[in-house]
């Protein structure tokens, strides 16, 4: 995934389970487009919705500078 090289959470199965705990499913059972970020210590550190498309990974790599700079 582009230079990505580390533990990343997907909500396949059960369906919708991780995107309700992370408030991001639409109501009409889709997911929302989002990406969170967390410290070794599971807190969120950087939480952003997307529109469409993929984000850019240099803005994900920049977040994840400032939290290894912690």
């Amino acid at each position: 995934m582009g230079g990505i090289n580390f533990p990343m959470l997907s909500d396949f199965w059960p369906h919708g389970a991780v995107c309700t705990q992370y408030d991001c499913l639409r109501a009409q059972g889709m997911p929302k487009r989002a990406v969170f970020i967390m410290d070794k210590q599971g807190t969120i550190q950087f939480a952003k919705e997307y529109d469409k498309g993929i984000p850019e990974n240099s803005e994900l790599f920049a977040e994840l500078d400032k939290i290894n700079q912690r």
